[in-house]
């Protein structure tokens, strides 16, 4: 194992995401569901979780089913009913999306931001 030298940063092997940014917003939403702080935000960031994992999973594979049914559940009203079909969406998509390439994450955002600027235009 390479130890990383003082004064630089270590470089994050592919696949691996600044859990800050891929992971928490989601899993802050699911827990904020039922709860009277939930808002349009929280539903935001689950929602961009399905957005980008429908951008990048291959068609009928078992990430974008659960993909699209997350997109499903985030596009109407969430209460406390749904979470736990989210939840379970979820726990498919965020850990599939961990070990997907930086690369190719990144242009799935900017395919998915390009996509909804151009229908809100």
């Amino acid at each position: 194992m390479r130890k990383s030298k003082p004064g630089r940063s270590a470089v994050l092997p592919l696949g691996i995401k600044n859990r800050l940014v891929t992971e928490l917003p989601a899993l802050v939403a699911l827990s904020a569901i039922g709860e009277p702080w939930f808002g349009a935000t929280h539903q935001a960031d689950l929602l961009a979780v399905a957005l980008v994992v429908r951008e990048m999973a291959p068609e009928d594979s078992p990430q974008a089913r659960c993909a699209a049914e997350l997109q499903r559940l985030c596009e109407q009203p969430i209460g406390f009913e749904q979470k736990v079909d989210i939840a379970l969406n979820l726990a498919e998509c965020l850990p599939w999306l961990q070990v997907q390439q930086n690369h190719r994450v990144e242009r799935a955002v900017r395919a998915v931001a390009a996509k909804n600027l151009a229908l809100a235009a």
